[in-house]
């Protein structure tokens, strides 16, 4: 665990946590938090601690990767377990049970392509890998689609990140609805590319 002197250095040498022993599993913890807990934007956490790495920003990509997916497999299992006493309580109080019950019945037609798209898209991670393991859907597919979609976000920003540094957050709220297009069109080519094969 951090010690107290790694807590109290925080504030007069940020580099010594980030670039310390605990950066990498800070990562994925702060991963397994958006995958499982969190719905707020983390991109705030996440750009600052990739430029400290500099080129090697990709290395906290797949440290946030590892940490996200293993949040997506606990919601996926709350929702296989636990579906009606303790998932559609914690949705409903996130305000998406219309959506949790929308996604419920696309993934029972369209499983890959949903929870890729939830993956790449604003819509709530969670309410996605939760209603996946409440229709019990494939976890072998489940991985494969978050994988790809949450391997794509983490490293795009990563490589953002290694072009432009910290000023990686204001280009994307600026160029959001492009991002957003870019994330559809990428989507749609992947389903073609599936569909033609």
């Amino acid at each position: 665990m951090p010690s107290l002197s790694d807590a109290k250095h925080l504030k007069k040498d940020p580099d010594r946590v980030l670039h310390g022993k605990w950066a990498l599993p800070g990562a994925a913890g702060l991963g397994f938090l958006e995958g499982s807990f969190v719905i707020a934007p983390m991109e705030p956490l996440f750009i600052p601690l990739m430029a400290s790495r500099g080129r090697g920003a990709w290395v906290i990509a797949l440290a946030l990767l590892v940490g996200n997916v293993l949040g997506g497999l606990l919601m996926y299992g709350l929702g296989a377990l636990l579906a009606e006493p303790v998932i559609e309580p914690f949705i409903r109080w996130m305000g998406a049970m219309e959506s949790y019950r929308e996604t419920v019945e696309t993934l029972k037609q369209d499983g890959f392509a949903t929870l890729f798209m939830i993956g790449i898209t604003p819509f709530p991670y969670q309410v996605g890998t939760a209603a996946a393991g409440a229709v019990q859907y494939a976890l072998l597919p489940f991985i494969a689609a978050i994988l790809l979609a949450r391997g794509i976000r983490y490293f795009a920003l990563a490589g953002l990140v290694m072009v432009i540094g910290e000023r990686a957050q204001d280009w994307i709220q600026k160029h959001e609805g492009k991002i957003m297009a870019g994330g559809i069109l990428l989507f749609l080519g992947l389903l073609v590319w599936m569909v033609l094969r």
